[in-house]
């Protein structure tokens, strides 16, 4: 199993280290230290030897933070995990605060006095954040320090050792594009700006220039390393070169050199002109040393890694089209079996995860698969393990949301299904055809170019504003190719900024969620497109087409709550489902696919 379900948080070690932390802190003159759920990368999965946060607290999410005063502990969360952290964390060691309410700036205001030192690991930390806080604390003259030796390594005594997987080439069959034709586009970019070199600190971002991919985390095939790209298009490439095999050095070619990590920080104090540092995903550490060398902007590898190219695009068809057949495998299968009440979350786990190993394509997961059934599917990023796992009733909702690495492309589905043989929850057929309605109002929008994801989310949450209900998630996240499934800059959400491209791939999900009953999620992946042509339109439009296959659960519909219109889109949409799927499905799976996918 790719997946594993231990629970290894070690709440009950909390307040031990927290101890241990504290008289690290007071030794150092400190009072109070800041520990973010990132490493150095500042990616959503780190490896072992990076999880500080969940060594300290226990919490083992994509997102959080703690903060350690000398009498006080907080553990900042999003919306995402504040309902499961409550289960995972020692709560009298440490408070859990929602972020969306209580910023750590004005909780730090309310909690230090003038002339306390607030201690950070500036390798942890972007520029961005730092410059915010700072901005925040100097106003009370409370005092902002980077250290250099962070005290969790310090007493961290049994630390698993860095990663020092394999690193591959990215084929261009995969990649469209070959490694040096990008870094001659960034070079021009460089230069038409009049700066010498761009710092790439997303490791998914060299992976995309130097086509190479990794092992180094989870779900997220890439080399965790750094790299300098400079203005005649050379690459230095910080990483260890005992990592770099013959072949991949022919594939990078003369214009990469490879340095060790350890001499990193004496290059780039030697590097000579204006150095490119995008500050939101950019270390402060970087910044400490490049000072006046420094010039802060965007990290153009980010917008043209999100603009897929054809060759991508269709990478992406065929790995949905392959992924889309696995799904109806096992959705076909948990409507057999799981109304006799012997299924278990994980069992749904297992199974899904075994479909998608018989494509032969498989490279790892995506993500955790989230498998949450009644009360469980409420909790919007709940990972089932040993102890939480319950076995599906019916009656109840099923909600999985999955997702499968290929090397054409990645994959990430959301469905929530009712188990047969009882009736659904109040509210949840009024609720899941909401969430529909917001659904199929994103996938046929068309919309001018230069329009960003803020304007767009309003439309997936409409129908669901007009009942009363909403969600606190994000309609829609940027998706790599063979990377990331979490990527940007693109999102459609409260806070997305990016103007959609052609070529971007976003995910498509709203939801409901009704605490400690059940959870609503639809999701499909979907492209940017040019738009048909309208007679008489006046300006060009873009769209999506969708690229996810598989059925939405016609169960929890009210089809008097659809418009023509929204009929017709998920009766076509069903439609695409079962002749894109058939030929790769046997007898019976077609059959079911069939009558799930009938018309409204």
């Amino acid at each position: 199993m790719l997946q594993k379900f231990e629970n290894n948080a070690q709440p009950d070690l909390a307040a031990s280290r927290l101890a241990l932390l504290r008289a690290a802190m007071d030794a150092a003159g400190l009072d109070g230290f800041i520990v973010p759920r990132e490493d150095e990368f500042m990616g959503e999965y780190v490896p072992a030897c990076g999880e500080r946060l969940k060594w300290l607290t226990g919490f083992g999410g994509s997102a959080g933070v703690a903060v350690i005063l000398k009498d006080k502990a907080a553990l900042f969360l999003d919306g995402r995990y504040t309902l499961e952290a409550e289960n995972y964390i020692d709560t009298e060691s440490l408070s859990i605060v929602p972020i969306m309410q209580v910023s750590i700036q004005s909780w730090l205001s309310d909690r230090l006095k003038p002339g306390d030192k607030l201690a950070y690991d500036p390798r942890l930390h972007s520029i961005a954040q730092i410059e915010k806080l700072s901005t925040s604390l100097d106003k009370q003259d409370i005092k902002l320090i980077a250290i250099e030796d962070n005290p969790i390594d310090l007493i961290w005594t049994d630390r698993p050792a860095p990663p020092n997987g394999d690193i591959n080439a990215h084929a261009n069959s995969y990649a469209g594009q070959a490694s040096i034709d990008k870094r001659k586009d960034i070079a021009a970019q460089l230069t038409s700006e009049n700066h010498d070199a761009l710092l790439i600190t997303q490791p998914e971002n060299v992976a995309w220039l130097l086509n190479i991919r990794g092992d180094d985390v989870p779900r997220t095939p890439f080399a965790l390393s750094f790299a300098i790209l400079k203005a005649d298009a050379s690459v230095t490439w910080f990483i260890n070169p005992d990592r770099i095999s013959e072949t991949l050095q022919t594939h990078l070619g003369d214009g990469v050199t490879i340095i060790a990590p350890s001499d990193m920080t004496p290059y780039l104090k030697n590097i000579d002109g204006k150095v490119v540092l995008e500050p939101s995903h950019t270390p402060q550490y970087f910044m400490d040393i490049l000072q006046e060398k420094t010039v802060l902007g965007e990290d153009p590898c980010s917008l043209k890694k999100a603009c897929k190219n054809p060759v991508e695009i269709e990478g992406a068809k065929k790995a949905h089209i392959r992924d889309g057949a696995a799904l109806c495998k096992f959705l076909h299968w948990l409507d057999i079996t799981a109304p006799s009440g012997h299924i278990s979350e994980i069992d749904a786990v297992t199974f899904l995860e075994q479909c998608r190993r018989e494509t032969g394509a498989l490279k790892d997961l995506s993500f955790d698969t989230i498998s949450g059934s009644g009360p469980n599917g409420a909790i919007v990023h709940y990972r089932v393990n040993n102890e939480s796992n319950r076995h599906l009733q019916p009656g109840e909702l099923y909600l999985v949301d999955s997702g499968g690495q290929y090397l054409d492309g990645t994959t990430d589905v959301t469905r929530t299904v009712l188990i047969d043989g009882a009736s659904p929850p109040a509210m949840a057929i009024e609720a899941f055809t909401r969430v529909l309605k917001g659904h199929i109002a994103l996938a046929s929008a068309r919309f001018p170019e230069k329009t960003d994801g803020v304007a767009l989310d309003a439309l997936a949450r409409a129908p669901l504003w007009a009942g009363g209900l909403d969600f606190d998630h994000g309609t829609g996240h940027g998706v790599g190719s063979y990377l990331s499934v979490h990527e940007g800059p693109q999102r459609i959400s409260k806070g997305g900024t990016q103007p959609l491209m052609p070529g971007m791939i976003v995910s498509n999900e709203p939801g409901y969620y009704q605490n400690g009953e059940f959870g609503i999620r639809i999701e499909n992946l979907q492209f940017v497109t040019p738009a048909t042509e309208i007679n008489a339109g006046q300006r060009p439009m873009l769209g999506f087409e969708v690229l996810t296959l598989a059925p939405i659960d016609k169960k929890l519909i009210n089809p008097t709550m659809l418009t023509p219109d929204e009929r017709d889109w998920l009766n076509a949409y069903h439609k695409n489902v079962v002749e894109t799927l058939t030929p790769l499905l046997e007898t019976d799976t077609i059959t079911w696919l069939t009558q799930s996918c009938a018309p409204l």
